[in-house]
């Protein structure tokens, strides 16, 4: 009897909240399920009787179609997935909305193949409704193997951004661009463009930027047939290289420049009689703020070609106010500096390094770091470590004693960090040679006023009694500094300031 009357209570308790949810204004429910991914907003047809129909109208009178969740292509056929995108973009006109945003990714093994004829109309049907956001990604997400891979691309066709339109942002994944005009009207008025796993050359690249005077971003991800890339824009701020395993050449002439990201291998001449200096080459970019530097996961190093080819991309950048560099590039500053080549980076208030692992060798180069390049506004200093990787002998964990004895890294050198402030180092594990560079930096930062340390988690996560060790290690060593706060948390406990740059392309992509 008890349950029955539990049951009737809770039947009518949901036609309650039913009536209430049906009684919005339909101005609400649509500004509510806009707000949601599609998926989210299918499945508020279980909460009401009118939500059935409400999402579907809202969806249909939105100034954005957006298919980007990587679950919608993954979890039905092909031909059900463009089907779905087909019947969408069939109400959007049928409602007679303005379409602003339309934005499809269906990568999979054979998208080209499966979604070829689909998406072509797709991307004609939302240029030709006046869209200014289109972004259609058929590119496969799975590891980085696809890069020297034969990837099936989809020819656009060639008449497809003839017409004049609206276009200010376009993003293209997995498409072949050799048909497509460069000096395409459609193309004209771009103030964004991402090409990624995409199948264009060298010239298109640099006529299709010419031909966008307005172009304030340019994104070139995995294009792997590029090898000399030649850069010009007059207004181009953001530009971000990435995995592009050909390029030898880079030129920039872009002086309103303001962020910069390359992520690849070292670029320097192939030819052994061309001077390296040639092959990286910036004009003037005074507004430059930010640059992020790395080569990690992306070749072997080479004695002959790379050792004198990166300082100079580095010089390239050095005036930025903030800087990401990786351990590869640590190791071509220490070859540089046996050489007594060095300059100044005026500017940087902020340095992040990016470390694999923190041997003898790389504590060094760290060191080498500091006396190759002078920074005479650092502010903050952030150290990534590898996570997940457990610590070779030479960094396994330390002994209460290890380490204090130990000869200064480079005691005969004058270095000083007398701006530096924040030291942030993630992954620690309190190893002997992440102590002795935490004494190499603290020894030279006399304003600092916080060192903090962040466990690495999971696999070789520390206990409170290791954590609590590392704090007194560390503590003792605020010889310059003895006011700062030292502070040893675990991930899920550190609310800390993170760096500018949280993207890790050798992570992410």
């Amino acid at each position: 009897m008890e349950s029955r009357h539990t049951s009737k209570r809770g039947a009518m308790a949901a036609a309650a909240a039913e009536d209430r949810l049906s009684g919005l204004p339909d101005d609400l429910l649509h500004s509510i399920l806009r707000g949601l991914p599609l998926k989210h907003a299918a499945r508020t047809s279980a909460l009401s009787r009118r939500w059935a129909r409400q999402w579907l109208r809202a969806l249909a009178s939105s100034p954005a179609i957006d298919f980007t969740d990587r679950g919608f292509a993954r979890g039905q056929p092909p031909a059900r997935a463009a089907a779905t995108v087909s019947r969408w973009l069939g109400l959007h006109a049928e409602y007679g909305a303005p379409l602003d945003v339309f934005r499809v990714a269906l990568g999979s093994d054979d998208a080209a193949s499966s979604f070829g004829r689909d998406v072509v109309g797709w991307v004609a049907a939302a240029v030709a409704r006046g869209a200014r956001d289109v972004e259609m990604d058929l590119a496969q997400r799975q590891g980085a193997d696809n890069d020297h891979g034969s990837s099936t691309f989809l020819e656009l066709p060639g008449d497809l951004f003839l017409a004049k339109n609206a276009l200010e942002r376009l993003a293209l994944g997995g498409f072949g661009l050799r048909a497509v005009p460069p000096g395409a009207a459609g193309l004209a008025g771009l103030r964004s463009l991402s090409l990624s796993h995409a199948d264009v050359t060298d010239q298109a690249v640099q006529a299709v930027v010419s031909n966008c005077v307005a172009l304030e971003s340019l994104s070139l991800r995995r294009c792997r047939h590029l090898t000399s890339v030649r850069i010009a824009g007059e207004k181009l701020r953001v530009l971000e290289l990435v995995r592009c395993p050909a390029v030898r050449r880079l030129q920039v002439a872009a002086p309103a420049l303001e962020s910069f990201a390359f992520h690849g291998d070292i670029v320097c001449s192939s030819d052994p009689d061309e001077d390296d200096a040639a092959a990286v080459h910036f004009g003037a970019t005074p507004a430059l703020l930010d640059a992020y530097l790395s080569h990690l996961g992306s070749g072997d190093y080479d004695d002959d070609r790379h050792d004198f080819a990166y300082s100079n991309f580095l010089e390239c950048i050095a005036h930025a106010n903030i800087l990401t560099l990786c351990s590869v590039g640590l190791l071509h500053i220490d070859v540089s500096r046996g050489f007594a080549i060095g300059f100044d980076a005026p500017n940087l208030q902020e340095l992040q390094l990016l470390m694999p692992s923190l041997g003898d060798d790389d504590v060094e180069r760290v060191s080498a770091c500091f006396e190759f390049i002078v920074f005479p506004i650092l502010d903050r200093l952030f150290i990534r470590l590898l996570a997940g990787e457990p610590p070779d002998a030479s960094g396994a964990a330390a002994s209460p004693a290890a380490g204090e004895d130990e000869p200064d890294i480079v005691p005969n050198v004058d270095i000083l960090l007398d701006h530096l402030t924040l030291i942030k180092v993630v992954n620690i594990r309190g190893t002997r040679c992440e102590l002795r560079l935490l004494r190499f930096l603290m020894n030279r930062a006399p304003a600092l006023e916080q060192l903090l340390l962040v466990t690495v988690e999971e696999e070789g996560a520390l206990g409170d009694e290791e954590m609590n060790a590392i704090q007194m290690r560390v503590s003792a060593m605020r010889t310059a500094s003895p006011e700062a706060r030292v502070t040893v948390c675990r991930p899920g406990e550190d609310g800390s300031r993170n760096p500018a740059h949280t993207k890790f392309y050798h992570e992410w992509e």
